[in-house]
């Protein structure tokens, strides 16, 4: 993000400072003028009989925000659940926890955040701490005294496709299984195997971990297999193998095992000295847990970090196991003002009442009936797709998932500046249904439905896919909304959390299609204009481009 050319930062001759705001804190005799501060006529008296000749500090203009103004707009967009903000006029707000539990965000999200302006700047706790009313659990600096509502705007639309980034949650009772494998057999390898196990009940109590059926098998893959099958088949939410041999790469027994009965293994390893073997892997909404072998002996936040990461998150994903690389606050810092008084609380994107609708766009195809990857081509200066990605961003779909395959790495490129989740399938070349299956599995269960929006419709506007989720009733258990011209059926679609299993997009014959004849009684049009939905198939489709 580039700062504006005409904002003028620079140091001024206190004779001419009237009117600049203050980039850092003055001292002057018996007082301190603040970051920020206007410079008025009295203000210049003091710096002259202070013997200041020059100053520091921005001209502002009337599309320009004053700091105070802008942390502000930005920390509101930042919080989530139990979480609040007051900024303070050094140019920094502190977000606390309004709630006992634990402190939810996303690294890789926290990274691209400090990315977006080298003049915003934003500290956390280490994610999955456990946290108390008033607790800080996030600090935001802007190092400016005015910035631009441009950059202020870009910065919220950059938030703008996700869920907070971040919030505080109670910790939710989950019942627990374990899973010993067997190696030696013998006294000592039963000591060290209740070792292991001692520390995870110790580290964990806080969430709430319920510990219940016990299982043991022979160290052997098929063995393995046998017992986890029959521990995922109890009742319990989470299991945890507990190995007596370190895995030592993902062919190794214990992580076949698992792979022969996982959905997914999210991570085979972990860059930890001594304790790199933590496997992480689900089973539609189960957890698969293998700690470390020598987990009672070494200590590893980053294995910890990880594992508060799996059994916290609703759903997890290979995306989620990133090496970690935020500045940390130091835990414990507490709020000094007046909660009541001086915290502003969360907002959130969704109004009440209205249907939580997440949007998956389609962007893994080839396309190649334009003649190349029609997805990158450039439409005003952009990819194509990024046309779609915007119109869902700026609507009030949430969260928004981006499914990318052909060339993957330019579209993540493009979507740098945009927090979005971004979904790699690697199965992209079997078609269409692969990254549809992918974008459905992602959608957190809060969602009552899924907007499916293919990359290659770039006059998509947020006005009507706004208006397709005003459409959706999220009372009614099926449900199907689709665009539609001249009462013909079009893309995009919104399903009913019912129907993921069945949701395609909209086919030029939708009206004969089985899965759509099916659903007609439930089925409800949302007018759309033909140029607003233009799907770009062919060379022709992009010279319709804005018109």
């Amino acid at each position: 993000m580039q700062q504006r050319q005409n904002m003028k930062y620079q140091e001024y001759n206190v004779n001419q400072a009237k009117g600049i705001r203050l980039s850092e804190p003055v001292r002057l005799d018996g007082m301190v003028l603040p970051k920020g501060h206007e410079l008025d006529d009295e203000d210049i008296l003091q710096l002259k009989l202070s013997g200041i000749k020059r100053i520091f500090g921005a001209e502002m203009d009337e599309n320009d925000l004053d700091n105070v103004t802008a942390l502000g707009i930005i920390s509101g967009k930042l919080c989530g659940a139990n979480t609040a903000f007051a900024t303070e006029n050094s140019g920094i707000s502190s977000i606390v926890a309004d709630s006992d539990g634990i402190f939810v965000a996303a690294d890789d999200r926290i990274a691209k955040f400090n990315r977006l302006a080298p003049e915003v700047i934003l500290n956390t706790l280490p994610p999955y701490t456990s946290v108390k009313k008033g607790d800080i659990i996030a600090q935001l600096e802007l190092t400016i005294p005015v910035i631009s509502v441009e950059q202020t705007d870009n910065i919220i639309f950059s938030l703008s496709g996700n869920t907070p980034l971040l919030s505080v949650m109670q910790p939710q009772q989950q019942k627990a299984a374990l899973l010993y494998t067997k190696f030696y057999n013998d006294n000592a390898e039963t000591v060290h195997l209740t070792a292991v196990v001692t520390k995870l009940v110790k580290q964990f109590q806080l969430l709430e971990l319920g510990f219940g059926a016990e299982y043991q098998a022979p160290h052997e893959v098929e063995k393995i297999a046998d017992a986890l099958e029959a521990a995922l088949k109890s009742d319990a939410q989470v299991v945890f193998i507990i190995s007596g041999r370190r895995n030592s790469c993902q062919d190794d027994t214990v992580a076949t095992a698992v792979r022969s009965v996982a959905d997914e293994v999210a991570a085979y390893a972990i860059p930890q000295t001594g304790a790199s073997d933590l496997l992480i892997a689900s089973k539609r909404d189960k957890k698969i847990i293998m700690l470390p072998f020598n987990y009672d002996s070494t200590d590893s936040a980053l294995a910890d970090h990880y594992i508060k990461l799996a059994l916290v998150n609703e759903k997890i994903s290979p995306a989620d196991f990133k090496h970690p690389q935020n500045i940390r606050l130091n835990p414990g810092q507490k709020f000094n003002g007046d909660a009541d008084a001086d915290l502003i609380r969360a907002n959130t994107k969704t109004k009440p009442g209205s249907a939580n609708i997440a949007a998956v766009i389609l962007a893994a195809g080839v396309g190649r009936r334009t003649g190349r990857n029609k997805l990158l081509y450039d439409v005003e200066g952009e990819p194509l797709f990024l046309r779609a990605v915007r119109a869902a961003v700026r609507s009030q779909a949430s969260p928004v998932f981006v499914i990318t395959g052909d060339h993957a790495a330019e579209l993540e490129e493009a979507l740098e500046d945009v927090d979005v989740n971004i979904i790699y399938n690697s199965g992209y070349r079997s078609g269409l249904r692969t990254s549809i299956a992918l974008g459905v599995k992602s959608v957190p269960g809060f969602c009552d439905g899924v907007l499916l929006l293919p990359a290659d419709m770039p006059n998509i506007t947020p006005e009507l896919i706004n208006k397709m989720i005003k459409t959706f009733d999220k009372k009614a258990e099926k449900q199907l909304v689709t665009a539609a011209v001249k009462g013909i059926k079009s893309n995009p679609a919104i399903w009913s959390k019912s129907l993921y299993d069945v949701a395609d997009l909209v086919p030029e014959n939708a009206d004969l299609r089985p899965v759509f004849m099916e659903h007609s009684d439930y089925t409800k049009l949302v007018k759309g204009d033909e140029n607003i939905l233009l799907d770009v198939n062919y060379p022709y489709d992009l010279e319709r481009l804005g018109k």
